[in-house]
């Protein structure tokens, strides 16, 4: 898989016409290369203060470049986001949503003792199933984008080979647990139920990809449609509100503070507002509503991600200096047969990711698409 790990560069103005914004932007570019660092500062900046689309969209894409550099996944991951927001072509967007699915496939953790546990195989899942739209983006961007397809492929085979292999799992164990007659439910009280904020900063994330993708039907899609093509569009837009409003309502019961609540009652008046223009047959106004209530789930994702962080942290920070459980000498942890499948399976497919972003070298699939 080749990444598009390329910096742009931008053709700075006259030294009086720029803004500070653009200042620091062409002072990245030039620094970036002997200090990353700063450049990365700078870049921040810029995404920050700048009203660009076109300084932000370059602004972020070469800050997740410089942080995929430095093995930053996570916030590398965040900058190419940012930069498929503020994309002003199909192309940025495609970069950007390409560059976003390996960063985000770098960062899933394939551990061994990840992969003695259903629950951690279906997280893993899930991330997945983030991965394969970022890509799945990227071919929608650029059609005629190979690169893109062959990883959506390649991403849906690997889903389907840990789901076959969670199913396998979760069979044993609850044929172990008829056999010696245990009736009590396992795995109560786990981390990552339906709720906590890693959950439903992914809902909020999937409910914003799910409405751009409906921003940019909208925006395709012709005046003169018809009414019956038009009547699904809109049913679409309201299942759409529906699960918004649904995750709102679990918003407000954990507790959600008010500014992620803002962003979540603004995208809701922008789908409303949505709905009303595609029930009147105005595509243009729908599209821009749509693109608006995707862009206000977003920020109310990146809200509960941030908020998680932070609850990580001082968790750890109250853990410090407790003792952690060691295994006994000798011992090593009980991996049946197919958990070792698993396990060795993922650590080829490692291997491989490591060989190809070495080389560049592309995968070939059968496309199904």
């Amino acid at each position: 898989m080749k990444l598009f790990l390329v910096l742009l560069v931008c053709v700075g103005f006259a030294a009086a016409q720029e803004s500070q914004p653009s200042l620091n932007l062409e002072m990245a570019i030039n620094v970036q290369r002997t200090d990353p660092v700063h450049a990365i500062e700078l870049y921040n900046e810029v995404v920050e203060q700048s009203v660009v689309d076109r300084e932000r969209n370059i602004a972020a894409f070469n800050r997740g470049v410089l942080l995929m550099g430095a093995e930053d996944l996570g916030g590398a991951g965040e900058a190419f986001r940012l930069a498929g927001r503020y994309a002003t072509n199909a192309q940025q967007r495609r970069d950007a949503m390409f560059n976003l699915g390996h960063a985000l496939n770098g960062g899933i953790d394939s551990s061994g003792q990840l992969m003695m546990d259903p629950e951690k195989i279906g997280e893993m899942i899930e991330s997945l199933g983030g991965v394969e739209r970022a890509f799945l983006d990227a071919s929608r961007a650029d059609p005629g984008h190979i690169e893109s397809k062959r990883n959506v492929e390649r991403i849906r085979r690997r889903i389907q080979e840990l789901q076959n292999m969670k199913d396998q799992i979760e069979e044993q164990q609850e044929s172990e647990e008829q056999q010696e007659g245990e009736d009590g439910e396992k795995g109560e009280g786990g981390e990552g139920g339906e709720g906590e904020p890693g959950d439903m900063a992914e809902e909020l994330q999937d409910l914003a990809d799910q409405q751009r993708e409906q921003a940019q039907e909208s925006e395709s899609a012709p005046q003169n449609q018809q009414q019956s093509e038009q009547q699904e569009r809109s049913n679409e837009q309201e299942e759409l509100n529906d699960e918004t409003e649904k995750a709102k309502d679990q918003m407000e019961e954990s507790g959600a503070d008010q500014e992620m609540m803002d962003d979540l009652n603004e995208a809701m008046q922008a789908q409303q507002d949505a709905q009303e223009a595609l029930d009147n047959g105005d595509n243009e106004t729908a599209a821009q509503k749509q693109q608006e209530a995707a862009d206000a789930l977003d920020r109310a994702a990146e809200r509960v991600r941030e908020s998680q962080k932070e609850q990580e942290s001082e968790q750890q920070d109250g853990q410090r200096g407790q003792p952690q459980d060691q295994p006994g000498e000798g011992e090593e942890p009980e991996i049946d047969e197919v958990a070792q499948q698993l396990l060795d399976k993922e650590r080829r497919e490692r291997e491989r990711r490591q060989a190809y972003r070495a080389t560049g070298r592309p995968v070939k699939v059968e496309e199904d698409w």
